[in-house]
């Protein structure tokens, strides 16, 4: 009788410790992008409706400076086409316009009213959030504060931008956490609009642990001095002396930042080029904000991954493409040795025109080196005893669409950095 008692609980917990382990799955989300809420060139609901209809299960729509609760914000100037979209998609009594000194004007819906309209349970989650921006001693500051229920005030009068950032930082994630949620903040778009935030920023405060890899904003001066980090070189400056220090690396999450979603042309800035992979046990904001906070998820601006696996006792990392027909691939592991020079030269970059002059630093090239290069849709590379860390970096041979710049040229997918199992 106690062996048939021990066999069912032993089944029990065997079936459910199969169901755990089973029951994440990779979703693809958005975490920054615009409305007519403030300076998209959409209604809130068509923005939402793009995204879901290609391929997203998650998303935030962050509009700058406000949480979208105001049941009565009223927009004048929508183009009449965009309302006969929305009426069209969402039935007549959905949209709602009034006539004023000669203008129609339309009622943008308010984030509670577009979660009911969108949400799905196991299909769509749409989450509430905003972007933030301000000028700190003489930079821009720029970041996304999500899965919040109310909008934050940014900081003023800081001496410096980490300061400014951990104060904001601190009161986005204080008000989830009042909520009984999981606060999501990430620093946007460090290189815009002319590399405001530094690596040494970033190294200075470890508790800022997202930052953003911006499709559609990169530094928007021509020509970039050359000695301003690339956007991979930039990420492994950070992670090296983090690690170097004894703190967490920083995790890096792609995103849109659309604002023109009505016109599709070279170097616009459209929808759907940089987004998130997270693994989740649900679609459910705490569930994927905790899988980002454990590292689960990659930053993608076309490739899709089928999976990822980190043993942390080999220090081994395996990584498999979901690949598309006729694209071929190439996997890069990318990290930093110990040991590596710590050095740096400060070079000068000249006020030239309406670009901003900048002292900044140049750091070593043993700094995010290539460990191994595999041509394939799956590889894996066991880190050296000498390895601070590892990162994959996944290259398709298709060509980015809308995008000039700093690199890559390519469709790219970038996991996070993995240290083995004496570094966590």
């Amino acid at each position: 009788m106690v062996s048939r008692r021990f066999f069912y609980c032993y089944l029990v917990l065997v079936l459910a410790l199969t169901s755990t382990l089973h029951a994440a799955e990779w979703y693809k989300g958005e975490l920054h992008c615009h409305s007519m809420w403030s300076d998209g060139n959409t209604l809130p609901e068509l923005a939402i409706d793009w995204y879901r209809s290609n391929g997203f299960q998650f998303m935030s729509l962050t509009d700058h400076n406000v949480l979208q609760l105001d049941p009565n914000k009223w927009k004048a100037g929508v183009d009449s086409a965009l309302i006969e979209e929305s009426r069209k998609k969402f039935g007549d009594d959905f949209v709602e316009t009034k006539e004023e000194d000669g203008k129609t004007l339309v009622r943008l819906k308010t984030i509670h009213e577009l979660q009911g309209l969108f949400n799905k349970e196991g299909s769509f989650c749409l989450i509430p959030g905003h972007e933030q921006n301000t000028g700190v001693a003489g930079r821009t500051l720029h970041a996304n504060a999500i899965n919040i229920s109310k909008s934050i005030p940014f900081p003023k009068n800081f001496p410096s931008i980490p300061e400014a950032a951990l104060s904001w930082r601190k009161a986005a994630l204080e008000n989830a956490a009042e909520n009984g949620n999981v606060g999501f903040w990430i620093l946007n778009h460090p290189e815009w609009p002319y590399f405001d935030v530094t690596p040494e920023m970033l190294i200075e405060t470890p508790e800022i642990d997202f930052y953003e890899w911006n499709i559609s904003s990169p530094a928007s001066h021509d020509p970039i001095h050359p000695d301003h980090p690339t956007y991979e070189k930039f990420w492994d400056i950070v992670n090296a002396f983090r690690i170097l220090q004894g703190n967490k690396p920083i995790y890096l999450a792609a995103a849109d930042d659309t604002h023109n979603y009505r016109s599709f042309g070279h170097n616009s800035v459209n929808p759907g080029h940089g987004w998130v992979g997270v693994r989740s046990e649900k679609l459910e904001a705490n569930a994927l904000f905790q899988a980002m906070r454990n590292g689960d998820f990659y930053a993608s601006n076309g490739v899709e991954l089928k999976e990822i696996r980190f043993d942390k006792d080999t220090g081994t990392l395996f990584v498999e493409v979901k690949p598309e027909e006729g694209v071929f691939y190439s996997i890069r592991f990318v990290g930093t040795r110990k040991g590596f020079d710590t050095s740096t030269r400060t070079f000068e970059d000249p006020q030239v025109g309406k670009k901003p002059g900048r002292v900044a630093k140049t750091y070593s090239s043993d700094i995010g080196i290539t460990f191994h290069t595999v041509a394939g849709t799956s590889a894996s590379y066991q880190m050296t005893p000498d390895d601070l860390y590892v990162r994959a970096v996944i290259a398709s041979s298709k060509k980015l669409k809308y995008r000039d710049g700093n690199e890559p040229q390519t469709m790219t997918a970038m996991t996070q950095p993995y240290l083995p199992a004496t570094k966590q």
